[in-house]
């Protein structure tokens, strides 16, 4: 088979749309499929949105041309109906195979979909293998697996029973294929399961429990408190017939947040795409905003029409000017909100990141979620994304015990990583949490002596030898493997950190675990900036980082070694001579020094600069790719004097050449 597909009939805005929609339905189902992987039971409750999910990809995939994504897709829903239908259960074998469709699917919308063919044949011909292997294995049972499908009202009844502090289980009673009197003992269980709580849904339904054609029996149970061991135990516990397999009993975990249902881990949207879906509310101000600059445009036609009559015409002046300041600001706000989007949509890409590294490792790992609504700009949430896949490697790889040692030293034989994030001022702060061994500072002070990057007489705190693992090169494991031990990607994290103007710290406790914590900015679309003249070319420092402007004297500059340093008790101050380091050079007044100082790692640096300007709001705009790459050059931006200002990456000249970190 073979795609058809005519770049001559397909409008490339509907085809970024389909990219768009489709890369976020994708997403959504993979989410859907690791829930499902961590634990079977809860297929049914997922089904009718991966079905929905299946055939929505299927007919926009149709209309776009793509034939043999369209025909997969249809073997795919077929799939997701047999399991609706209580025809099919997707075991583990069933969601390796739909992940790994998920993971090339996923590569193919990330090429040019119009010159690229994706391989039909070979998902059909493995959904087919599939579905025989799943329908000889029925047969010899045939007896479906009811689907739990709460109500609307359902579900805002477990919402409002959870927010109230309250709990929700699931109680699952699985039969064996010859299990007889199935209706008797799932009204026993129903009669026992009713004496702790209350009973919100039943699958199948209590009406139809007498027809017995049912794989299992399940109970949603709403309780006041939290069930005790000692009830769980007689749950699990109870005494049935021969024809039950086993009982399970999960909790469901409040989410509190806008989803409908018991979804827990909502996500919606994949970064990879140039696209942001946008709250309806945010257009509307920025709209409205317009609308009033608009009307402020109008009073100034007017009052340039009318002519100088005087002190009105001042005064008139002044009032539109002030209308124009502050609709300019609100606007600037607004257009900020448009480019954020919930950290969700970041982190939503991870699970399935860890999960493949886990298995791989032969490891036990569930990866928590905080502060999933904090919102950040989308550019920046793009451009963290391969330095928290090194993270989550090394949390995963390096971090956690194997599970033997984590049985032996009494830890939960599952290992733990929470991603957090929170916003501190003008800064998103993101932090990875492992529960693992801790950080090695002797092996990380053996490793930094034999690369000689100390000598035996070298006394370091705990946090200068922790520095040291974001050292190019710089690796404690001896094995080297696919995941890590080359030593490269701690020093990906600390350099693509100081290109977004953002650092990262590291909290470690032996045999307790470890936090990375990366500070990142909110936004790197408009800015509040210092100005600066060097050699008559304008630079701006983002604001959030300068402590403050000073002048100094020739005489108070002192040189060590080849470095410029500025003491003011009790601290010393190193100093980069913008002109020199930039080649724009300019005659200095040797008794008036302008200087800014600025925040960089745990101290300060300064930059001397030939003329202090003062604050000003810019929007930054990417540098043209043409002239290469240029790191210490953040971006640039249209000042109000008309003139070019280029935007500092003042951290990474920090870094680079004074070696701060």
């Amino acid at each position: 088979m073979t795609d058809h597909k005519d770049s001559n009939f397909i409008d490339s805005e509907l085809l970024a749309t389909f990219i768009a929609e489709t890369s976020e339905q994708i997403e959504r189902l993979v989410l859907i499929l690791l829930q499902i992987e961590d634990n079977t039971d809860r297929q049914t409750e997922f089904i009718d949105e991966i079905f929905r999910l299946a055939h929505n990809i299927k007919g926009s995939s149709g209309l776009i041309g793509l034939t043999e994504v369209t025909e997969v897709m249809h073997e795919i829903e077929n799939l997701f109906s047999a399991v609706r239908n209580g025809q099919y259960a997707l075991d583990s074998e069933a969601v390796d195979l739909l992940l790994s469709f998920t993971d090339e699917f996923s590569d193919y919308l990330t090429k040019n979909v119009l010159t690229t063919s994706f391989d039909g044949e070979k998902w059909l011909g493995r959904l087919a293998a599939l579905a025989r292997k799943e329908s000889s294995a029925h047969e010899s049972t045939r007896q479906p697996v009811p689907a739990l499908i709460l109500s609307d009202e359902e579900k805002a009844k477990v919402n409002s029973w959870q927010e109230e502090g309250k709990s929700v289980y699931e109680i699952n009673v699985k039969f064996t294929p010859e299990a007889k009197m199935r209706s008797v003992s799932a009204v026993i269980f129903l009669r026992f399961v009713r004496t702790l709580g209350n009973v919100l849904a039943t699958a199948p339904n209590e009406e139809l429990i007498p027809e017995e054609n049912y794989a299992s029996f399940r109970v949603v149970l709403f309780t006041e408190e939290q069930l005790t061991s000692e009830e769980e135990q007689s749950i699990l516990n109870y005494p049935l017939n021969d024809g039950v397999q086993e009982i399970i009993i999960r909790k469901w975990q409040y989410r509190n947040d806008d989803q409908k249902g018991i979804d827990l881990t909502a996500g919606d949207n994949q970064l990879a795409c140039q696209t942001i879906s946008v709250k309806s509310e945010r257009i509307d101000n920025v709209i409205n905003q317009l609308g009033t600059l608009l009307t402020i445009k109008t009073g100034l036609s007017h009052l340039y029409q009318n002519g100088y009559q005087g002190k009105p015409t001042w005064e008139q002046l002044s009032k539109i000017v002030q209308e124009l300041e502050q609709t300019v600001s609100t606007l600037q706000i607004g257009a900020m909100d448009l480019r954020m989007i919930p950290v969700r949509q970041l982190f939503s890409r991870f699970p399935k990141i860890v999960r493949d590294i886990t298995k791989q490792l032969g490891k036990k790992v569930e990866l928590h979620f905080v502060g999933e609504d904090t919102e950040i700009d989308k550019q920046i949430a793009e451009e963290l994304i391969d330095a928290l896949t090194h993270l989550l490697r090394n949390a995963v790889d390096h971090g956690l015990e194997d599970i033997e040692t984590r049985k032996k030293l009494g830890k939960d034989p599952t290992g733990h990583i929470t991603l957090g994030a929170r916003q501190e001022g003008s800064h998103i702060v993101i932090s990875i949490t492992d529960d693992g061994r801790g950080l090695n500072l002797e092996k990380i002070k053996e490793k930094a002596l034999a690369t000689g990057l100390i000598t035996e007489g070298n006394n370091l705190s705990n946090d200068e030898l922790i520095r040291f693992i974001f050292a190019p090169g710089f690796s404690t494991t001896m094995q080297v493997n696919e995941i890590s031990g080359r030593g490269v990607g701690m020093d990906v994290v600390k350099t693509n950190l100081k290109k977004l103007q953002g650092d990262i710290d590291v909290q470690t406790e032996p045999g307790r675990g470890t936090t990375f914590l990366l500070r990142v900015p909110l936004t790197l679309a408009i800015i509040q900036s210092f100005m600066v003249k060097v050699g008559g070319q304008i630079f701006g420092i983002p604001v959030t980082d300068v402590v403050q402007s000073i002048v100094i004297k020739e005489e108070e500059i002192h040189t060590v070694g080849d470095q410029l340093i500025y003491y003011r008790y009790p601290e010393t101050i190193p100093l980069v001579d913008l002109g020199k380091h930039f080649r724009f050079p300019f005659v200095q007044d040797k008794k008036r020094i302008p200087v800014v100082i600025i925040n960089s790692g745990r101290g300060h640096v300064g930059f001397i600069v030939e003329e202090l300007i003062g604050l000003e709001d810019i929007m930054i705009k990417p540098i043209n790719k043409a002239m290469g790459e240029v790191n210490q050059i953040a971006g640039a931006a249209l000042l109000g004097s008309g003139q070019i200002g280029l935007i500092l990456n003042h951290q990474l000249i920090a870094h680079e050449l004074l070696k701060i970190d």
